[in-house]
C-alpha cells in the first residue's frame, strides 16, 4: 500500500487593504551617486539578474515610507506573521517568483519575507544561500539577521498599492522595517522591500546600516533541497563581498527574467525519490522565458539504470510553448524494476534557442527501499478521550501475525492490528493488564517472548514508586512477574522491550538513572549483560533484527531512531522520527525475495500516529556469512521441504521464532524462509 503523507495547510487569514493608499517617495539626503556603469549581476540558474547602486547600475532610489500609512504587522522579536500569528499578507496581485506564483507573503521580524504561501518560520541565525536551516523556503532576505522590531519606537509595516508610488505604473506591495535595531544594539535602521506585479523585487536602505553581518539575496524553495541548486542570488553574506554592504541610499533591483526571443529551459523533472514498481509517467515542466512562442519543440527523456549504467528507456514529445509560459510535458509510461536506481534526463532541444546551458535537468528515483523510507502512516485520534498521547510500547507476535500496542489513553489497555491493513484492523483487545500499583499503574513497554508477553508496569504518584514486569500468556492473563527495581535497577523505570531469539535475551531500555540498555535472561529474570547507549540520555524504544547483528533504538528525547551494529558496536545510521515511543520489525510477510523488511513505529503524539518504515533490507538479504561453512561442514541439504544434516540443529522462521529442534532430518510444515542453526553457525533456507 502506498500512502501519500500530506500536511494540513494553515488557513489563510483575510486582510483588508489599508484605507490610505498614499505615500510619498522620500529623497535620500547626502547620497553620492557613482557614474553609471552597466554591470548588473547574475543570472542565476533560473535567469534572475540584479542591478545595484553600489555597482554603479542605473537603478533609481525612491524610498516609499509607509510607517504612518501602512499596517503595523505587530512583529515581535524572532517572529514571523505566518508561524507566530497565523497571518498571510495579501499582495493584491499574482506575483511570479521563480517558476511559481503566489498572492501572499509571510513577514518576518529578522529582515525576511517568505513566499510560496508558507506560514512557516525563518529564524534569527542568518546563513549563506541557498539555505534550508529552517525548512525549504522561497524568500527574499532584505537584511537577514537578528533584528528586534519589538522595541519601543520600532516596527514592521505592510502596504499595497494599485499604482506604485515610486514611479512604476503597475501594482506593488511594500514591507518596511522602520527604526529597527539589531538585537541588543542601539543603532536604528530603516529599510524596505518593494514587490512589483511584474516579478521584480527592489530592496532600499534609507539610513545608516548597523551591518556587522547579514545575508541579502533571493532564493527559490527548491534551491537548498538539491532539485534546483542554482536558483538563488546571494548579494552579500557576512560582509562578503565588502562592496555589497548596504549603506544609506543603496538600492538593489532583482529582475525577473524576460528572456530573449527564444530561451527554453527545463524547470522541473518528476518523479524523484522512492517510487513503486507500477508503470509511471515522467513529467517535466519546460518554460519559454523568451518573447516568441515555439512550435514543435522536441523534448527528450532518457532513463538510465545507474547501477548497470545502461539506457533502459527513452521517449520524445514535441510541444508548443507560448512566450513567457510554462508547459508540462508528459512522457510515455515506464515500468521500473524492483530494487533499482534510476536517473531521468530531460533535454529541451529547441533549435532556435541560443542559450543551451539550462536545457537539461536530471531527476533520480528508485524502487529500492532504504533505511528510513516511510511507507505508510496512520492516525487514530479517537482513541481514549480523544486528546491523544495514547501509544507506548509495540511488539509483533508471529503466532497471530499481529502487532500489539500498549495504550496510556485509555490507560493500561492493549490494542492490536494486522500489519497488512492497520487502518481497518486496529482494535482494542479484551486484555486488562494487571494493576501492580493500583490507580498509579502505568503499563509502557511490551515484548513477545516465546509465546508470552512481557509488559513493563511503572508505578508513579508524585514520583516513581516502583517498576514491575508482568508476564502474560497469549490471552493476556497474568502468569508471572518480577520486580525490576530488585532484579535490574531501582529508582526509575523500564520502557521499550524486545526479545532476541538468537541471543535468547530480552533487551530493555531503562529511563533515568543509568539510562542503560539491559539484557535480561527470559528464564531467570536476571541481568546477563548490557548494551551501550551511545546517546547518553534516556531512550524509549528498542528492537533487535535477528541474523544481521543489528539493534535499533531511539525515542522522543533524541527525535531519532538509530541503527547500530551489535558486535563490534558502532552506529551505522540514523533517521529523524519525532515523538517516537517504540518500534518492532515486521518479518517477511511473503516468500517473495523482493519484499522489504519494515518496522512499525508508535508515536506518542496528539494524533496517535503509527508509522511503517523501511529498514533497508529485503527478505533474501537476511543472510548469515556462516551459512556456506555450515553447508560444507555439516553436509546440509534441502530436498523439497525436508532438511538433512549431520548432527543436532534448530530451525527458526523469518520472525525469529523457533520452529523445531531436530537431529539429522526435519520436514518443514510449509513454504517460507527459515534459518537452520547448528551451534553458532546459521544458514538460510528458502522453501518455495
Amino acid at each position: 500500500m502506498w500512502i501519500l503523507l500530506a500536511y494540513a495547510d494553515i488557513g489563510k487569514m483575510g486582510l483588508k487593504a489599508p484605507t490610505a493608499e498614499k505615500a510619498e517617495p522620500v529623497a535620500p539626503k547626502g547620497i553620492r551617486v557613482k557614474a553609471p556603469r552597466i554591470l548588473g549581476g547574475g543570472p542565476d540558474g533560473f535567469g534572475y539578474t540584479y542591478l545595484s547602486t553600489q555597482d554603479g547600475d542605473p537603478v533609481p532610489f525612491s524610498y516609499i515610507d509607509i510607517h504612518t500609512t501602512g499596517i503595523n504587522v505587530g512583529a515581535g522579536d524572532d517572529w514571523c506573521s505566518g508561524s507566530s500569528a497565523g497571518t498571510l499578507y495579501y499582495l493584491g496581485f499574482s506575483f511570479p517568483f521563480y517558476d511559481k506564483t503566489t498572492d501572499s507573503i509571510s513577514i518576518c521580524s529578522n529582515g525576511t519575507v517568505i513566499f510560496n504561501n508558507k506560514c512557516t518560520y525563518l529564524g534569527l541565525v542568518n546563513s549563506s544561500l541557498p539555505d534550508n536551516l529552517y525548512g525549504e523556503h522561497g524568500f527574499v532576505a532584505v537584511m537577514w539577521d537578528d533584528l528586534d522590531p519589538s522595541v519601543s519606537g520600532a516596527g514592521v509595516y505592510f502596504q499595497r498599492f494599485t499604482t506604485c508610488p515610486d514611479g512604476y505604473s503597475g501594482s506593488c506591495a511594500v514591507v518596511q522595517w522602520y527604526n529597527t535595531p539589531r538585537y541588543g544594539r542601539t543603532v536604528r535602521m530603516d529599510f524596505e522591500v518593494i514587490i512589483y506585479d511584474n516579478g521584480n523585487i527592489k530592496l532600499q536602505y534609507n539610513s545608516n546600516i548597523d551591518y556587522v553581518d547579514a545575508t541579502i539575496g533571493i532564493q527559490d524553495s527548491t534551491a537548498a533541497a538539491g532539485s534546483n541548486p542554482t536558483w538563488y542570488i546571494q548579494y552579500v553574506y557576512n560582509g562578503s563581498p565588502p562592496g555589497h554592504i548596504p549603506t544609506n541610499g543603496t538600492a538593489i533591483l532583482f529582475q525577473y527574467p524576460t528572456g530573449a526571443d527564444y530561451d527554453i529551459r527545463v524547470l522541473n523533472v518528476s518523479p524523484s525519490g522512492l517510487v513503486s514498481t507500477s508503470p509511471l509517467t515522467v513529467q517535466a515542466v519546460v518554460r519559454n522565458t523568451g518573447s516568441v512562442p515555439t512550435s514543435g519543440t522536441p523534448v527528450y527523456l532518457y532513463i538510465y539504470d545507474t547501477v548497470s549504467n545502461t539506457l533502459v528507456f527513452s521517449d520524445v514529445q514535441n510541444v508548443s510553448i507560448p512566450a513567457s509560459s510554462n508547459v508540462t510535458v508528459t512522457f510515455s509510461a515506464f515500468t521500473p524494476s524492483p530494487r533499482s536506481f534510476y536517473k531521468a534526463v530531460v533535454v529541451a532541444n529547441e533549435p532556435s534557442d541560443p542559450n543551451r546551458s539550462n536545457d537539461t535537468m536530471v531527476s533520480r528515483f528508485r524502487t529500492y527501499y532504504l533505511f528510513g523510507d516511510i511507507l505508510g502512516s496512520w492516525t487514530f485520534p479517537t482513541i481514549g478521550d480523544g486528546t491523544g498521547y495514547s501509544f507506548a510500547g509495540i511488539t509483533y507476535a508471529p503466532d497471530s501475525g499481529r502487532f500489539y500496542v500498549v495504550s496510556m489513553n485509555p490507560m493500561g489497555r492493549v490494542f492490536s492490528f494486522n500489519p497488512s491493513n492497520p487502518a481497518a484492523t486496529f482494535t482494542l483487545t479484551p486484555w486488562i493488564p494487571h494493576r501492580f500499583f493500583g490507580a498509579n499503574d502505568i503499563p509502557w513497554g511490551i515484548a513477545y517472548v516465546g509465546g508470552k508477553f512481557w509488559i513493563s508496569h511503572v508505578g508513579y504518584s508524585s514520583g516513581f514508586i516502583g517498576n514491575k514486569m508482568g508476564i502474560y500468556n497469549g490471552a493476556g492473563v497474568l502468569i508471572d512477574s518480577f520486580n525490576i527495581w530488585t532484579n535490574v535497577e531501582s529508582g526509575y523505570w523500564m520502557a521499550g522491550l524486545d526479545h532476541d531469539p538468537i541471543e535468547n535475551v530480552v533487551y530493555g531500555v531503562y529511563v533515568g538513572g543509568s539510562n542503560l540498555i539491559y539484557k535480561i535472561n527470559p528464564n531467570t529474570y536476571t541481568v546477563v549483560g548490557t548494551f551501550p547507549n551511545h546517546t547518553g540520555v534516556s531512550l524509549r524504544g528498542i528492537f533487535s533484527l535477528p541474523y544481521v547483528n543489528e539493534i535499533y533504538y531511539g525515542g522522543w528525547n533524541q527525535g531519532k531512531i538509530y541503527k547500530l551494529r551489535k558486535s563490534p558496536v558502532s552506529v551505522l545510521d540514523s533517521v529523524f522520527i519525532g515523538n517516537m515511543a517504540d518500534a518492532d520489525f515486521w518479518p517477511c510477510p511473503s516468500p517473495d525475495p523482493n519484499t522489504p523488511i519494515t518496522a512499525f513505529i508508535t508515536l506518542n503524539d496528539a494524533s496517535n500516529t503509527l508509522i511503517k518504515m523501511a529498514l533497508g533490507y529485503y527478505c533474501d538479504q537476511l543472510m548469515i556469512s556462516e551459512g556456506e561453512r555450515l553447508v560444507k561442514e555439516y553436509n546440509l541439504k534441502v530436498s523439497g521441504r525436508t532438511i538433512t544434516l549431520s548432527g543436532k540443529a534448530e530451525v527458526y522462521d523469518i520472525t525469529g521464532r523457533k520452529v523445531a529442534e531436530f537431529k539429522d532430518k526435519y520436514t518443514l510444515p510449509k513454504a517460507g524462509i527459515y534459518f537452520v542453526k547448528v551451534g553458532e553457525k546459521t544458514a538460510k533456507v528458502i522453501i518455495r
